[in-house]
């Protein structure tokens, strides 16, 4: 599957951009379009915490990635391309590293996560982002309460 598919983009996405330590940056700009526009949780688009385009990205990432070390994520079901569709789901592993508010578990502790994206794409990148993740279970694994 060469990288201009919307499965090679989803591979790209996932294994450069969430588990990858590399330019974020570059990487988001290649993926997506200016107009991105990211639905997850409170960050949606018109919202108040509304993150878009390349830059809303690399956020949303480097949101997500700044409690773990060692984060590295796998595709568990799919890629599934329907129409300018893709739906996927994945699986997270890493370490945390501190920083969540009421967590109890210690520094290095292993943590496993999984959770379901939908991209829209057109013209080679990827216009629209939905996800859900299990962030029960993690916040379970930390020692929120």
């Amino acid at each position: 599957m060469t990288e201009h598919t919307p499965g090679g983009l989803y591979r790209r996405w996932l294994h450069e951009l969430w588990s990858g330590e590399r330019d974020h940056e570059r990487v988001a700009t290649e993926l997506v379009t200016p107009d991105f526009a990211i639905h997850h949780g409170r960050i949606r688009p018109g919202g108040a915490q509304e993150l878009s385009g390349p830059s809303g990205l690399v956020e949303l990432v480097r949101q997500g990635r700044a409690p773990f070390s060692e984060l590295a994520f796998d595709i568990e079901v799919g890629p599934v391309v329907e129409g300018d569709l893709l739906c996927a789901r994945w699986c997270g592993r890493g370490r945390y590293a501190g920083g969540v508010p009421g967590a109890s578990a210690p520094v290095g502790t292993a943590v496993e996560f999984s959770g379901n994206e939908i991209l829209r794409f057109r013209e080679g990148r990827f216009v629209e982002y939905w996800v859900c993740s299990d962030g029960p279970w993690l916040m379970e694994q930390l020692g929120v309460t």
